[in-house]
């Protein structure tokens, strides 16, 4: 049996214009993660990675043709999903009898949508390592869809199923490491232009690495977690795959993509002396909230080699905070980094949101001051966007306020999907929802406002200067052209 993996590409040039240099290729771990599954137990698997190749559609059909494979699984975000919802139709046309299967989370979202325009055969809802094993099982006619937990599929009598129970894994170190030898790695590194504090460049390696699941938070922007609890590797397993990124991949850097990895501060502390006590030299960057911010912890980590943090701030407006279930205090916020500043070498960086539901003007401009106020190395301002599996995504959508691209005779106007994802300070894309006290174009100049107070003080030309090279000196002028004025 022939199986293929795919991460599709999407339509950065649309949806972020020049501002797609920000984002850097990192390997396709939830790909690598399922093959590494399906390879252990004895199956021929490969991974198209087109995002990172950078390959178009007619170039990656050409490809599928000429593998042929018995099942396809793709992963599909709300940035790829009208490209997969072409791509799979053309697969079902071309090769009828290749086992399609869609996976991540606006396949999930919008699965029926996706079957009943013949997009694929079957949709995974939630972790897909196992059950995607399971769906082999049935390829092979060893199971049935029925007995297959967390999956849709259209039966036999044209009529939509999704099957009961949850498919998360529960205990993670379980899972072989994720097979980054089956893609070509000089496609993965950070370069010196990008949206982390750590510089790439320089024939330095950057790579990334999950090491959790779930999330003890329910933000209500987030589309991440479909109530999963959190579940964590082993701490000496975690320490085993940085060594062997250092070791084997010759790594310097490499970014934990959890969305909270400090959330487990016990196991943190162990993953901390444990790679003092092999003495890694491998630096890391991760994700954390204020809340963990404990002296102990931030000294452990900053010990450990920990180079940068990046934190949800989100408003400087607690009444937004409080609105969106962000469980923050701006005190806290403030308190927490300064001490983190004044005891660690540790760079942060802080993630903003302007046009939360319900905010004003004065209150983007409050988030504005607040980020200015803080001793933050780096600071990101994205504009608020209804992500599709996030709770507020699922109040507008039965409120009728908002775009979903499913249209009333059924159809599914896929190109809407697009504006999700845009980037509104590089496009001339509408956002997709724009709260009421505020319009798409003043909200794509308070995103511009922002960047220039908060990057052009003469602190932040100093530390971001070394960004600037001679080879990307002219793409950079572009950026700060277009993306602030």
């Amino acid at each position: 049996m022939q199986i293929l993996l795919i991460n599709p590409p999407d339509e950065l040039d649309a949806i972020l214009g020049i501002g797609k240099e920000f984002i850097q290729k990192y390997e396709p771990l939830g790909l690598l993660y399922i093959a590494a599954v399906v390879r252990e137990s004895g199956y021929n698997v490969s991974v198209i990675d087109a995002y990172a190749e950078n390959i178009g559609i007619e170039v990656l059909k050409k490809r599928i043709l000429a593998i042929r494979p018995n099942v396809i699984g793709i992963t599909t975000l709300t940035c790829q999903g009208s490209v997969v919802f072409s791509l799979g139709q053309w697969i079902k046309k071309n090769l009828p009898n290749t086992l399609l299967v869609l996976g991540n989370i606006h396949a999930s979202v919008f699965a029926n949508q996706y079957l009943k325009n013949h997009c694929c055969d079957l949709v995974i809802h939630g972790e897909g390592e196992y059950i995607f094993l399971k769906i082999l099982k049935f390829y092979e006619k060893q199971c049935g869809l029925n007995d297959i937990a967390g999956i849709s599929f259209i039966n036999q009598n044209g009529e939509l199923v999704r099957t009961i129970g949850n498919n998360y894994v529960e205990d993670l170190s379980k899972l072989p490491f994720p097979v980054r030898d089956i893609l070509k790695q000089k496609l993965y590194n950070l370069t010196e232009i990008s949206n982390q504090i750590y510089v790439g460049g320089n024939n330095r390696i950057a790579k990334s690495m999950i090491t959790s699941r779930g999330c003890p938070y329910r933000c209500a922007f987030c589309a991440v977690h479909h109530n999963q609890p959190p579940r964590y590797n082993d701490a000496l397993k975690v320490v085993d795959e940085m060594e062997m990124l250092e070791k084997k991949y010759k790594a310097s850097y490499v970014f934990i993509m959890d969305s909270l990895f400090m959330s487990n501060s016990v196991r943190l502390l162990k993953i901390c002396l444990e790679i003092k006590k092999r003495n890694l030299k491998i630096k890391w960057g991760c994700l954390g909230h204020v809340n963990y911010l404990k002296a102990d912890l931030i000294y452990a980590m900053d010990s450990a080699g920990c180079y940068d943090l990046s934190l949800g701030i989100e408003s400087g407006s607690q009444k937004l905070l409080d609105k969106v279930k962000k469980n923050i205090k701006l005190s806290q916020v403030r308190k927490s980094i300064e001490m983190l500043k004044k005891i660690s070498k540790i760079l942060v960086e802080g993630l903003f949101i302007l046009g939360l539901p319900g905010e004003t003007y004065q209150e983007s401009l409050q988030t504005i001051r607040f980020a200015k106020s803080l001793p933050l190395d780096m600071a990101q301002f994205s504009i608020f966007t209804p992500y599709p599996g996030s709770p507020l995504f699922e109040e507008l959508v039965r409120n009728g306020e908002i775009d979903t691209g499913i249209r009333d005779n059924g159809t599914v106007e896929a190109a809407v999907w697009k504006r999700y994802s845009a980037y509104i300070c590089f496009t001339k894309i509408k956002p997709i929802w724009v709260t009421p006290a505020l319009s798409a174009e003043q909200l794509r100049q308070l995103q511009k406002k922002a960047l220039r107070e908060f990057y052009f003080r003469p602190t932040q030309i100093v530390r971001h200067f070394k960004r600037i090279t001679f080879r990307n000196c002219l793409k950079s002028l572009k950026i700060i052209k277009q993306g602030l004025f």
